[in-house]
């Protein structure tokens, strides 16, 4: 298997010539991409609406609050594991189908969440709902990789990630709504009917990008009589992600997705509460509104940032943002009021915007177009590595170091990102214009 060549301007094959003026509109007017965006607000209201009543929802079974923590990590460690696999379940079986058996898997897992009839079940099921949402966002993924054009990647991820954001975000008070109406469970049923209308809307309106490659391969793989498909489908696995880590733009793309969710659930999810709470006196509603501001300044600066590094090349947009970042989060932890903390958590979000879109831009310009699947697991592997392990140090980190030294270490993945960055050569390769 080839690598294909970094940035290359590639749709269906061919050098892909785009209008000079790309806006959001022109994206949104790409019927596959609208449906995928769409998908991801429907699936992340779901999310958004049962993610402030699982700790409630776990206390409702009598367990103390170390045990209610783990109904919430045993989805995303089960998404961790199953991350590695499922890339490799997209390759084989298509986008479509991973993704529509994805959605569906984690709207059961939901709903037997919600019928569980003791706390052991309730764990075990939103755990197993982990591996669904690992196939179906590799799917997603996968998806977007192959059919947007790369010179206009990274403003559709920004959208992408728009849509990401203020869906979790509509999600929270509706949420509290439902709670509050018809019990701690109900929103576990409503979120179990999101994922059966999202599967049908996958299953309705989005083709498989053309896979008419995908036979002449799997006979490449099955020359060999005394191998089966699934062992075939093994082997080139390995060998993709063999010839993946010998990129330096693969590894260095994986290297910023996993500080980026390490910042996010290090610094935002965990030492910023606890640092309002604890070092500032905030209350819950202060703590919120930071966050809130944090929240508001990424979603501002997530489509012009993409823009950005569609226009001037990756690496114009990165190394600022990358390094901007990792001042800020070091400084949080300096402000002396909840009025300044609000105030650099603003610049914060600006900086984390300005990053969001491009570690998946990255993995666009780089992926191969036979085994994205795999390239895009080995890709939210590493997100999720920083997703599990920047809370934990961020913790242990704060209890050591304090609030101040926390921070600077949560910092420290970013720097390393920022490192590799400067090393590594520019992705984006445009076409030629006559």
């Amino acid at each position: 298997m080839d690598i294909k060549p970094q940035g290359a301007a590639l749709q269906g094959g061919e050098p892909s010539l785009l209008p000079e003026k790309v806006t959001l509109r022109t994206i949104l007017s790409d019927r596959p991409v609208r449906i995928v965006m769409l998908i991801v607000f429907v699936i992340m209201l779901g999310f958004g609406i049962i993610a402030p009543i699982l700790p409630l929802y776990a206390r409702s079974f009598g367990v103390g609050y170390d045990a209610a923590g783990l109904l919430i990590s045993s989805f995303a460690f089960t998404r961790l594991g199953f991350d590695l696999v499922a890339g490799p379940i997209v390759d084989r079986y298509g986008e479509r189908q991973a993704a529509t058996s994805g959605v569906i898997f984690v709207g059961v897992s939901s709903l037997a969440t919600a019928l569980a009839p003791n706390f052991t079940l309730a764990v075990v099921f939103r755990g197993a709902g982990g591996a669904g949402s690992s196939i179906l966002f590799a799917a997603l993924y996968s998806y977007l990789l192959k059919m947007v054009p790369k010179d206009r990647m990274a403003r559709t991820l920004g959208a992408f990630f728009g849509a990401f954001n203020i869906g979790f975000i509509a999600g929270g008070p509706i949420g509290g709504v439902i709670a509050h109406q018809f019990g701690l469970a109900s929103p576990l049923f409503f979120y179990a009917g999101l994922c059966l209308v999202s599967g049908l809307l996958y299953l309705r309106f989005m083709p498989d990008p053309d896979r008419s490659r995908q036979p002449a391969e799997a006979g490449e793989l099955e020359s060999d009589g005394s191998m089966t498909a699934e062992a075939a489908l093994w082997r080139r696995t390995r060998r993709t992600i063999g010839l993946l880590l010998r990129d330096r733009a693969f590894v260095t793309a994986i290297v910023l997705n996993m500080a980026f969710f390490w910042m996010v659930a290090g610094g935002y999810d965990t030492l910023v509460p606890l640092f309002g709470r604890e070092g500032l006196g905030m209350s819950t509603v202060g703590i919120g509104a930071a966050l809130a501001v944090a929240v508001a300044a990424e979603f501002i600066v997530l489509y012009p940032a993409g823009s950005a590094a569609d226009r001037f090349g990756r690496k114009a947009v990165l190394v600022p943002s990358l390094a901007g970042l990792a001042v800020m989060t070091a400084v949080a932890g300096w402000a002396g009021s909840p009025v300044a903390f609000g105030l650099l958590l603003g610049i914060l979000g600006f900086t984390s915007g300005s990053v969001a879109p491009l570690p998946a831009t990255l993995l666009s310009d780089v992926a191969p177009d036979r085994g994205s699947g795999t390239a895009v697991g080995v890709f939210r592997f590493c997100g999720d590595l920083g997703f599990v392990f920047g809370p934990l140090v961020a913790g242990i980190s704060a209890t050591a170091f304090g609030f101040k030294g926390a921070f600077a270490i949560c910092a420290v993945p970013v720097v390393v990102a920022l490192a590799l960055v400067l090393r590594m050569p520019e992705t984006l390769k445009r076409a030629p214009v006559d």
